[in-house]
């Protein structure tokens, strides 16, 4: 019953979000929604942890490092497309870069996919699965090679003991 209620009462508080209304008639039914799709999918999606999670408080003190190392990428990233739409720096070659997973887990390529995303000058494409690639769009793929180095490195540093 705790396995579903947990889960069940997040789906609700998701829904609500989503509607954007506290209406308490709007979180029950959020909260049914969610402990239906929690029973009737939980078998059909069991959990995978592909790498060992980090614990709690751990997690909880980096994953504020984490939030500040996405935010200077999205400054950087930002800074970076208005230097090309000014016309100040040219725009030699964007293009699709293979940014290998690696070690990532499931949710950490989800976590490095939106962060990927979130900075602009870079949008995840796709997810190779079959040969563990994220395609990976950036405004300067010059040197794809430092693209992956960047991408690998910021993984490392900050993803991974919060998000492996």
């Amino acid at each position: 019953m705790i396995g579903v209620l947990g889960p069940a009462v997040a789906l609700g508080a998701v829904y609500a979000l989503t509607l954007a209304s506290a209406d308490p008639v709007d979180l029950l039914m959020g909260t049914a929604l969610g402990a239906g799709l929690v029973v009737g999918l939980g078998r059909r999606l069991p959990p995978t942890f592909d790498a060992p999670v980090p614990p709690l408080v751990q997690r909880a003190l980096w994953v504020w490092v984490f939030v500040g190392a996405v935010l200077a990428d999205i400054v950087r990233g930002t800074w970076g497309v208005a230097l090309r739409v000014l016309h100040l720096q040219s725009l030699e070659r964007p293009g699709i870069v293979r940014v290998p997973i690696g070690a990532r887990s499931d949710r950490g390529v989800a976590i490095s996919a939106l962060a990927t995303t979130l900075s602009p000058g870079s949008v995840l494409v796709d997810v190779d699965w079959a040969r563990r690639d994220l395609l990976v769009h950036v405004i300067d793929a010059s040197d794809p090679d430092d693209v992956r180095r960047r991408h690998q490195q910021f993984y490392e540093r900050y993803q991974r003991r919060v998000f492996p």
